[in-house]
Formats: C-alpha cells, structure tokens, sequence
C-alpha cells in the first residue's frame, strides 16, 4: 500500500538496532531520544485533555441549567471522556489456570521468576494462540502471563524455559513504548481519527443539515487522513522502543535458559506459520476419529511429533533468511525472529541457570492435557 519505501526504511533500523546488540547482550531498555519525545507528547496530550474536561465541566456549570451552557459543555466533555489516558483492561481469557491445575507448572514459574529477580504473575492464563504473552493491566498494575498452547505443546523443555524467561523479561524490564508514560501518545491519534471520520452516507433528513454534512465532509476527511498519518509515525517510533525491550527479554531467556534453546526458539517463531500448519493438519487427523478425539486426546504429543518431523526436513537457515526480509517492518513491536535467532548467536555461548528435566517437562503436558484437548478442537474448528 506504501511501496517499498518503508519496507527499506525498516530494514536499515532493523541493521542499526541489530548492530547496537550484535555481540553484546543488553541489560535493560534504555532512554532514548524517541522515548523521550513519546513521554513529552504524552504529557502535553494529557494536559489537553484534562484541560477540556475542565472547560466542558465549566461550560455546564456557569449557567445551570442553561440550555445553551450544557449544549456546549456536554460535547467537550463527551471529547475529553474519549481521549481519556486508559490503563489497560485483563479482560476475559480462554482459561485462568491456578497452582491446584498444574503444580509443576507453578514449580517452574516460581523458579523462572526467583531467577529473574521478579515475583509471580497475579494471572497465569492459557490460549490457543501459537504465542506467548506478558501484559499489565489496571490501577493496581497487575500483571497477566498467558500460554499459548500450541506453541508450548511443541517446545523441547528448554525452550520452555527460554519462552517463559522471555516473557518474565517483559516484567523486569518494562516496556518503554506500552508503558503509562507513552501510552497516550500512542493512542490518542488514532482515536481523533474515530471521532472526526465522516459518515459513509449522508443521513440528514432535512435539506440544511445535508448541505452541512457535504460542506464539512472533506474537512473531515482532511482531519481523518492527517491523524491516522500522525498516528501511524508514532506508533513506528514506539515499534522501535519495543523492539529494544524484545532484545532485553531474549537476553534474559538466554541467562535462564542457555543459547542453544532460545536460538531454537527464535527458529521456531520464525517458522510460526508453517509449524502451525502442522499442529493443524494433525489434530484435524485426531478429530477425524470422535472416539479418539472425546476420549483418548493425545494432548501435545501428536502435535510435538509431528513439529518434530517437519524441523527435521526444514532448512533452518533458510527460514532465517527469509524471516530477516520478510518479517522488516516499521510497525512491528518484534524485530524479526530471524535476527533476533541471529544476534543470540553473536553473544557469548551461555549455558541455563534453569534445567527442566524431561520428566518434569511430561508431567506438565499432564496437567495441561485436558487443556490440550480443548485447544486441539479450537485448532480443528478454526482450520476448517
């Protein structure tokens, strides 16, 4: 839609940023001169808003109950609930897994987190999504880690240490461009872009009120098109930042989990689609027989042996290659999963601090396997 111009743009910062990491792990995310000018746009951001809500609540006020006063009030008031700051919302999740549901889950969590020089999540919470996630949410910041099954179904269990460690990075790190400071930078352009967007068709049932959604339509339209523009530079500024927090979390995986397994990790994220297909194309095997499917639910196993088959016949390099080209974006919040396998080769070789054995590794398939069997279904139907 935009030529090849950004593309190009984001493989140049994609060189820069991997240049600045190639050798040396990072630490933590630092400030930068894009961090800084998100945190200022933030701040002058919420200081307009909280101005109009005070003028909107001024304008009800002077007069009440003037009709005229609330006339005007109440739309500046409606604006300035619009562009509110948000903290972030949990929200509902596929399942909220608890330490009674799988013991030996909880027993490497706590490990992996002692390690990071952190504390548990308030919420460990399972998907069917080929990914993992950490976020926090509300007032009290409280913190959500979610699984997603598929891809620790088909993890060595080393890479499952590397996976978690990962994410635990996000919560010792933080992440400069989701955090409460930029947030509203981030958010508020596109929001203003929903509130001045033209209607579609001109619904005025008088003669007046139609010229006056033709006159202002193309202002509208000028307004729309100027804030998304603004909205999608900041969000590439802030793609950046968080680019450097995902470096600062590999980093950490590779202390807890060693270099072999996060490399491989990264492998397999590069690989995402493809390994997917196969998860699908063996549960749908599984499904094809209702007794098997109700009953006798192989968990992660058929899924794990058939990731297996198709590692072993893939050319690792080659998707690398492809995920260095293909993956280059200015919005991406991940630098690609090619370079990101590339640069925790060039650090030092790093053996785990944390060792997940095979036998504790199977007995958490065990106590996610009936949570297997759910996903395998959401898999078979979603790929139907």
């Amino acid at each position: 839609m935009l030529g090849g111009h950004p593309k190009k743009l984001a493989l140049r910062l994609d060189a820069a940023q991997y240049a600045a990491y190639e050798g040396t792990p990072p630490t933590r995310p630092r400030w930068t001169a894009s961090r800084v000018a998100l945190v200022a746009l933030s701040g002058v951001l919420v200081a307009l808003v909280a101005g109009l809500a005070v003028l909107g609540a001024w304008l009800v006020v002077r007069d009440f109950p003037s009709f005229f006063s609330i006339v005007a009030g109440i739309p500046v008031l409606l604006v300035a609930w619009a562009l509110r700051p948000r903290l972030g919302s949990a929200g509902d999740v596929w399942h909220e897994l608890h330490r009674d549901d799988a013991p030996t889950l909880f027993a490497l969590l706590d490990r992996v987190a002692s390690a990071a020089g952190t504390r548990l999540p308030d919420r460990i919470a399972l998907d069917a999504d080929f990914n993992a996630s950490a976020g926090t949410h509300g007032l009290l910041r409280r913190r959500t880690l979610t699984i997603g099954l598929p891809l620790f179904g088909v993890l060595t269990p080393q890479q499952r240490v590397a996976v978690l460690g990962h994410e635990f990075g996000h919560f010792v790190n933080g992440d400069p461009a989701r955090g409460l400071l930029t947030a509203p930078a981030v958010r508020t352009p596109l929001i203003l872009a929903d509130l001045v967007r033209p209607s579609e068709s001109f619904v005025s049932d008088n003669l007046w009120g139609r010229l006056a959604e033709r006159l202002f339509w193309p202002f509208q339209a000028l307004l729309e098109r100027l804030f998304v523009l603004v909205g999608i530079g900041v969000r590439a500024v802030a793609a950046r930042d968080h680019q450097r927090a995902e470096y600062c979390a590999d980093a950490l995986a590779v202390r807890l989990a060693g270099s072999s397994a996060t490399e491989a990790l990264m492998i397999d994220f590069a690989t995402a689609e493809q390994l997917l297909g196969t998860i699908s194309a063996a549960e749908r095997g599984t499904q094809a027989n209702a007794e098997t499917a109700r009953r006798n639910h192989p968990g992660a196993a058929r899924w794990r042996a058939a990731a297996d088959a198709w590692r072993a016949a893939s050319d690792a390099e080659a998707a690398v290659e492809k995920s260095v080209t293909e993956d280059a974006s200015l919005w991406r919040e991940h630098p690609p999963s090619g370079l990101r396998a590339r640069i925790v080769r060039s650090w030092p070789h790093t053996d785990p601090s944390i060792v997940l054995s095979q036998a504790d590794s199977a007995r958490i398939d065990a106590e996610l396997h009936r949570f297997y069997a759910r996903a395998g279904r959401d898999i078979a139907w979603s790929a139907a």
